[in-house]
């Protein structure tokens, strides 16, 4: 038998774009699979669970000496031993008003939507989640339209189970299980009162109230 089969172990690279595209995918499909093999198991302390509109006390570690953000939103709670990626992530995502892809054409109804992330990782480098913000713009002297609001919020309820609503400082909530045949996972999706949406996920051993928290804790600059 090659001697490579004999290894008991062995270390599969993943990419940080693979683990997000992974994460977020399984959000619209049927399984819940997460390329975690390289990733330690994080014991995370002093989480409690949120029951107002903001979370208890916590260390926030930041790569400058200010409260990070996204996309005018702070970030007030991070998990201790969590630290944040230097480094922003931003696109441009064009949608129709049913909230699906437009492609690189668009119509008059089609709406571009700023994609603004951040992500934060564990001491040994390893992913730990992505706070990512969905701003659709509207022509001057327009609004953006609920219907659209909404089929975009939809995009990333789908596919999930909605575990708990509940108010937080950017909007309304919801905690979100998608759970498969390895793994079960949680998110947030918040609706924000200005028709943002702000989704928080994370690797399948976070759990449900420390997301709670992080969302407890984002609030508009």
């Amino acid at each position: 038998m090659p001697e490579i089969l004999n290894a008991t172990d062995f270390d599969l690279p993943v990419t940080e774009e693979f683990l997000h595209r992974v994460q977020r995918g399984v959000r619209r499909r049927q399984t819940f699979r997460m390329a975690a093999a390289g990733l330690a198991v994080l014991a995370v302390t002093g989480v409690v669970a949120v029951t107002q509109t903001r979370p208890a006390p916590g260390p926030v570690v930041a790569a400058s000496p200010t409260v990070p953000d996204v996309d005018r939103f702070l970030i007030g709670y991070i998990p201790d031993g969590i630290r944040l990626d230097e480094q922003r992530s931003s696109s441009t995502l064009m949608i129709r008003p049913d909230g699906t892809d437009a492609g690189t054409s668009s119509g008059p109804q089609d709406l571009n939507v700023t994609v603004s992330m951040r992500r934060f990782e564990q001491a040994n480098g390893g992913s730990y989640m992505w706070i990512t913000v969905f701003r659709p713009s509207a022509p001057p002297a327009q609004t953006v339209p609920a219907t659209t609001f909404n089929a975009l919020l939809d995009r990333h309820l789908t596919g999930t189970t909605t575990v708990e609503k509940f108010d937080v400082p950017a909007g309304r909530a919801s905690l979100t299980r998608t759970s498969g045949t390895e793994a079960t996972g949680y998110g947030i999706v918040i609706a924000g009162a200005d028709r943002t949406v702000i989704t928080i996920e994370a690797n399948t051993r976070v759990p449900a109230e420390t997301l709670k928290s992080v969302a407890a804790g984002i609030t508009p600059a």
